[in-house]
């Protein structure tokens, strides 16, 4: 088990997530939290949370606060993850020098490992499972920024004496998370008991639950290894269509979806695929929560949530 952690961006949605994970698990947790985060709130009190409010440059007169040689630094600030700003460069390329002040700040304090998550919106056109040899096919500010930066980052590293480890994650879902995507669009017409119209879903795609994607990066945090390249999720692989499916039966099977109504924008699908066997055979990883189980909470949750409404 991990003794000190630190996260930056901790309020965030993965971050929290992780850090209220480790918390349980009785890993000290520094929390760096940027002034203006309209999410502290996230961060409850609890015993071996340091909540550390700073930007990331003023971090640098505050390092009184935070461990020395920390078991792992996290980085999951970002700024620019919502849909509207994913394309702005504007917004997105500030980042690369955010993530180079949180490398000379692990190197500063001797941090045994530092972990930088990537997207598979750097992979959708691959064509093949996100793993070291898959080649990046960004298409937007988002994609490219990340991909950049895992190249930046990791040399930066080397030259700072700071062990790197790269993770793609391929999509989060949980109850807490409505994201506008083509799961919680059908759920939501389904629960209002309307027709949700739909492509004919053939793209091949991999969901992972919060839980297992927090399993992982805590197992990489504790036994990844230096200079790897690990892609988190579940391993279904399969075509969007057959999570809609799952989807349409734990609802109401007797209810209309259009599958084909929508056209595909471009003949040329998007695919979001993981390969699991690099983080599987260096820290033990296996994903636990089954898409059958993981969605019914959430469609439970949704349910109830819409009946209180309608009361």
């Amino acid at each position: 088990m991990m003794q000190k952690v630190i996260i930056t961006g901790a309020d965030g949605f993965l971050g929290s997530n992780v850090t209220r994970t480790l918390l349980q698990e009785g890993t000290e947790v520094y929390a760096v939290v940027h002034p203006d985060s309209p999410t502290r709130s996230r961060l409850k009190a609890a015993e071996g949370l340091h909540v550390i409010v700073s930007d990331l440059p003023g971090l640098r007169e505050q390092t009184e606060l935070l461990p020395e040689t920390p078991d792992a630094f996290y980085h999951f600030a970002w700024q620019g993850v919502n849909a509207l700003e994913r394309d702005d460069f504007n917004v997105q390329l500030p980042n690369i020098d955010l993530c180079m002040e949180s490398l000379r700040l692990a190197s500063y304090l001797h941090a045994r490992k530092f972990i930088l998550p990537g997207s598979t919106y750097e992979y959708l056109y691959c064509g093949m499972p996100v793993n070291k040899n898959a080649v990046p096919t960004p298409r937007n500010a988002y994609g490219s920024v990340k991909t950049a930066l895992r190249y930046i980052a990791a040399e930066y590293a080397k030259q700072l004496g700071v062990p790197f480890v790269y993770a793609v994650i391929t999509g989060i879902y949980a109850a807490d998370r409505r994201d506008n995507n083509v799961i919680f669009y059908v759920i939501d017409k389904l629960l209002k008991k309307e027709r949700p119209s739909v492509t004919r879903l053939e793209q091949r795609w991999d969901y992972v639950h919060i839980r297992d994607a927090v399993r992982c990066l805590i197992l990489i945090g504790e036994k990844g290894k230096d200079d790897a390249f690990y892609a988190i999720g579940h391993g279904d692989n399969q075509p969007l269509s057959e999570y809609i499916e799952v989807i349409h039966q734990y609802i109401d099977p007797t209810l209309p979806i259009g599958i084909g109504e929508i056209p595909y924008a471009s003949d040329e699908l998007p695919m979001s695929c993981i390969d699991l066997t690099a983080v599987k055979r260096d820290t033990g990883y296996e994903p636990s929560v089954d898409f059958r189980e993981g969605i019914a909470e959430i469609i439970d949750r949704m349910r109830k949530e819409y009946e209180e409404a309608a009361e």
